[in-house]
């Protein structure tokens, strides 16, 4: 296991070395984890998204969030009391394409 000694400088900032960048995959603007420990403190690669709702936060997705948002402004929408009648509205709007 590799290790390194950086300096914390004058600002508060840590310089991490190059091996340890490139080994973990991380780059300027990504978060990392402080947590502390017996032995002291160990920095890990974190995310302020959880993984399994980052699907969400893509450039995609949220394209198709506005477009939900402007169905909705603009009374696109049906409302419906039960999935009974929600399949029935589905099937009209099939048949009248």
């Amino acid at each position: 296991m590799a290790f390194s000694i950086v300096k914390l400088q004058k600002n508060k900032n840590v310089t991490l070395p190059t091996w340890l960048i490139r080994r973990f995959h991380i780059g300027p603007g990504d978060f990392l984890k402080l947590q502390e420990t017996r032995q002291g403190v160990l920095i890990k690669p974190g995310k302020l998204i959880d993984p399994s709702q980052a699907y969400f936060w893509t450039k995609e997705w949220q394209e198709r969030e506005r477009e939900v948002d402007e169905d909705i402004k603009a009374g696109r929408v049906t409302k419906t009391r039960n999935l009974k009648e929600l399949f029935r509205e589905l099937d009209r709007g099939r048949r009248s394409r």
